[in-house]
């Protein structure tokens, strides 16, 4: 018998309310009657204006709430030398690690990146039995089709290029989580080593959980590169082609849809209406700098491959 309620967290702060809002919006569209579906917002400098905003997305069976990441915790992450895309810091893009330790009478939960939009009920995916696993993903399409990122799964995380997991949406099993105290190796090996990242969040899951990954079906993760064949039941637009920044993003027409009946609509228009030529060329060399990256974290001596092959425990 499924859970009657579906706990979804998000972690964002200011830079990506408007698109947490049409998440929110195309997630409440599909959602069962019959079920309880709470939406957990963990953020980092999230003005009180904005949440406010997206509170208003409520509905009968949705609740919002919002839980503000303690300084605590981000003392905890020294390491701060990964951007996000080759771009900038965050702390939001470790939030998701700790949900198991930061919500202990939760079994069980979805996360999803704030650049997602959702056109299936997310309780089926809920729904889905991980047993032992640690957590349940799909392969990251840009990794596994990259000549560069294929050796680079390979030979620095030490993971089949073909079964390396995009971390923007998971199902996670935090009991075991918990269990194997998750969160605690995560820092220790992040804080000792310092491993340089393409994605920081994402490397470190997929070194320490590539032993117990449940591999989902990829309609619930269609990524930017993802073929146009797969049906969608929720689109990640991860990478550089988001559809508030290019007006031909592949599968923009599911995100405007959405983007539409929220009180972001303008300032999405307007941020699409500013992309400039420069903007374009900063991410073509962010791009390009993500592969060379990748490239040349193959040849340093600290790598999570390297160091397993010391005898150090990285897997769980």
């Amino acid at each position: 018998m499924p859970s009657s309620e579906v706990p979804v967290f998000f972690a964002v702060d200011d830079n990506y309310a408007a698109y947490l809002a049409v998440a929110i919006k195309s997630l409440t569209a599909h959602t069962d009657p019959a079920r309880q579906y709470h939406l957990i917002i963990l953020c980092d400098n999230l003005n009180t204006a904005n949440q406010d905003l997206l509170k208003t997305y409520q509905q009968a069976n949705v609740a919002i709430s919002f839980v503000a990441i303690n300084a605590q915790l981000k003392q905890a992450i020294d390491d701060r030398g990964n951007k996000l895309r080759s771009d900038y810091f965050t702390f939001t893009i470790y939030f998701r690690l700790f949900i198991a330790e930061l919500f202990p009478d939760l079994d069980k939960a979805i996360y999803l990146d704030a650049d997602t939009v959702i056109l299936d009920d997310i309780a089926k995916l809920y729904d889905v039995s991980l047993g032992e696993n640690l957590i349940g993903a799909v392969p990251d399409y840009f990794i596994g089709h990259t000549p560069e990122t294929i050796d680079y799964a390979n030979q620095a995380v030490g993971i089949d290029s073909q079964k390396y997991v995009n971390s923007g949406v998971l199902l996670m099993n935090l009991k075991v989580m918990r269990d194997c105290h998750f969160a605690d190796h995560f820092l220790d090996l992040l804080n000792r080593y310092h491993f340089k990242s393409l994605a920081p969040d994402q490397d470190y899951m997929n070194a320490i959980a590539r032993k117990r990954i449940c591999y989902l079906d990829s309609s619930w993760n269609v990524q930017i590169t993802t073929p146009k064949t797969v049906t969608p039941r929720l689109i990640h637009y991860n990478l550089f082609a988001k559809p508030w920044r290019y007006a031909d993003a592949p599968r923009r027409d599911y995100f405007w849809r959405y983007a539409k009946q929220t009180s972001f609509y303008s300032e999405l228009q307007h941020d699409l209406a500013q992309m400039t030529p420069q903007e374009t060329e900063r991410d073509q060399k962010n791009q390009r700098d993500l592969i060379a990256l990748a490239v040349n974290i193959i040849k340093t001596p600290v790598t999570f491959a390297a160091i397993s092959k010391q005898g150090v425990k990285i897997a769980l």
